[in-house]
């Protein structure tokens, strides 16, 4: 059973575009502003009008939310974590979704588990894992090597709120 932990937050002075840009590369710059998206009033704005934006294309802005979920995960859990604080293995489920509305802006807030194992964990279960008596060989106990790695995996429900204002019912 994963251990329940409160939602990490990020607190930088760069903005989210930045960050993701700098530290995930393949990712391209994302055609948003504002926060993390933690709650409404620091919601991920989604602008369709952005100049990264492709031209006479049509607009996926569902596609921008999603692709932005797994990168904060990572943030939250290793980047901006100390080096002998970090999480391997990272999960990220969608529980839900709704649509919500407030002084005319247009919100989709996505509701996500995220499990994740400590890197000295994670390392010693895949050590176990690859090892010379690891699940190549008739001895190893599947069973109790998924109890282990399921003992220190830890486990937060977040939102993120995403302002879709600018593409909202196109």
């Amino acid at each position: 059973m994963p251990i329940d932990i409160e939602p990490p937050c990020i607190s930088s002075n760069e903005s989210p575009r930045e960050i993701l840009a700098h530290d995930f590369p393949s990712l391209g710059e994302l055609p948003i502003q504002g926060g993390w998206g933690y709650t409404r009033d620091d919601a991920v704005i989604i602008d369709k009008n952005d100049p990264v934006v492709s031209k006479g294309l049509p607009f996926d802005g569902v596609s921008i939310e999603y692709a932005f979920v797994e990168p904060r995960a990572y943030e939250e859990l290793i980047i901006f974590r100390p080096e002998n604080d970090r999480y391997s293995r990272i999960n990220t489920n969608t529980l839900g979704q709704k649509l919500t509305s407030h002084n005319n802006r247009h919100y989709d807030v996505l509701t996500f588990e995220v499990t994740a194992l400590p890197d000295k964990d994670w390392e010693e279960l895949k050590a176990e894992w690859e090892g010379p008596n690891g699940y190549t060989s008739h001895e190893f106990d599947l069973k109790a090597h998924k109890n282990k790695r399921d003992a220190p995996t830890i486990r937060y429900v977040t939102e993120y709120w995403f302002d879709i204002t600018s593409f909202y019912g196109s």
